[in-house]
């Protein structure tokens, strides 16, 4: 890694870090006065705390992210401005354009982690952090963790769990039916099932089956246990039908529109703006990035305090945006994607033209 690469990261990355610590610490202060008085009554220990904020803080990162980006790059480009630093290197010959890779570097890189968080963890955590919640909320019952009575129809395979634990995705009172290998029906019922090495196995199970009359074949089977191999089902299949569809995952709302065909136009309106919402967050990291080299280096002579005002603008014009937007998708005055995604492609649209004006 070249001198000049290595300067230009460290001055972008110790602002970066600072904001991040700085606006988290803040979130978490807020959010402990909020829940302060739930944790005292249920009578909470510190490991449990930290538990819960290990939770949350994956889905904060994703918002606070770009926030912090914005303020690190103008701290840093107004930085580097104020001291004509930017004007060496353009005299030693250097041009914008390698000064400017280190920053857009690093705004795609926030992007990938953004999106990896927003995708892979953040859901999931979100719905974890909301359950231990109301676990606190309604006196540490356990039943919080549990849903009951679910009816999953997947393909030719109709299930019916009369308990699901969230927790380590166990079964209690399973039902099965789908068509028997050897003609006909097989209806499995189980005394509870449990997902070990990617595979669901059966316990105390009674297997009928029925020919193509739906007559009984034969007597009932008693098995102790049994590896379901030729199950396709995971507990994200059960999951997603359990969870609220705004702890779904891009790919499980996707899957779980395809899958649900009767619910209303308002609610598949709803749900669609969420959908493209979720996928447009991540890429604010590297708009920001982009938006920020211009106006960084414009407000560098006009000190931090200008620069910092006008990040904030950027950042409240942009969420009004969004927050506008995704009403109109949701109202269904406009199409699902430009709900989403608009106020993104607005704002990185104007960058081109400001990294021009920097030449």
């Amino acid at each position: 890694m070249k001198i000049l690469t290595r300067y230009l990261l460290k001055s972008m990355l110790a602002p970066l870090i600072y904001c991040l610590l700085g606006f988290t610490l803040i979130f978490v202060i807020n959010d402990l006065f909020d829940n302060f008085s739930d944790f005292l009554a249920s009578g909470i220990k510190p490991l449990e705390i930290l538990y819960y904020y290990s939770l949350i803080l994956p889905p904060v990162t994703v918002l606070i992210l770009p926030a912090c980006l914005l303020l690190a790059m103008l701290y840093s480009l107004s930085r580097l401005t104020r001291y004509s630093e930017i004007t060496a290197m353009r005299a030693g010959g250097i041009s914008i354009y390698r000064i400017v890779v280190p920053f857009i570097g690093i705004g795609l890189i926030a992007t990938l982690t953004a999106g990896f968080i927003n995708e892979a963890i953040a859901p999931d955590a979100a719905f974890r952090a909301e359950q231990f919640l109301e676990y606190q909320r309604q006196d540490r019952i356990e039943d919080i963790y549990y849903a009951s009575n679910i009816a999953l129809k997947t393909g030719d395979h109709v299930w019916m769990v009369h308990k699901f634990d969230t927790r380590d995705h166990s079964m209690y009172n399973v039902e099965l039916s789908r068509p028997d290998p050897a003609g006909g029906e097989m209806k499995i019922q189980a005394e509870k099932a449990l997902w070990l090495d990617g595979r669901w196995w059966f316990m105390d199970l009674t297997v009928q089956r029925y020919n193509e009359n739906g007559d009984l074949a034969g007597a009932p089977e008693m098995i102790l246990q049994k590896e379901m191999r030729e199950l396709n089902e995971t507990p994200e299949t059960f999951m997603s039908e359990i969870k609220d569809p705004q702890y779904l995952s891009s790919r499980e709302m996707l899957s779980f529109l395809r899958s649900k065909k009767d619910i209303s136009d308002s609610a598949r309106a709803r749900l669609k703006v969420d959908l493209h919402s979720r996928i447009a967050t991540p890429l604010v990291c590297l708009v920001v990035t982009l938006i920020g080299i211009p106006v960084g280096a414009h407000t560098g002579r006009k000190g931090a305090f200008a620069g910092i005002m006008l990040a904030m603008t950027l950042f409240f014009v942009f969420y009004i945006l969004q927050l506008i937007f995704q009403g109109m998708g949701k109202q269904e005055w406009v199409p699902a994607w430009i709900g989403g995604w608009l106020p993104t492609i607005l704002f990185a649209a104007a960058s081109p033209f400001l990294l021009h004006r920097m030449r």
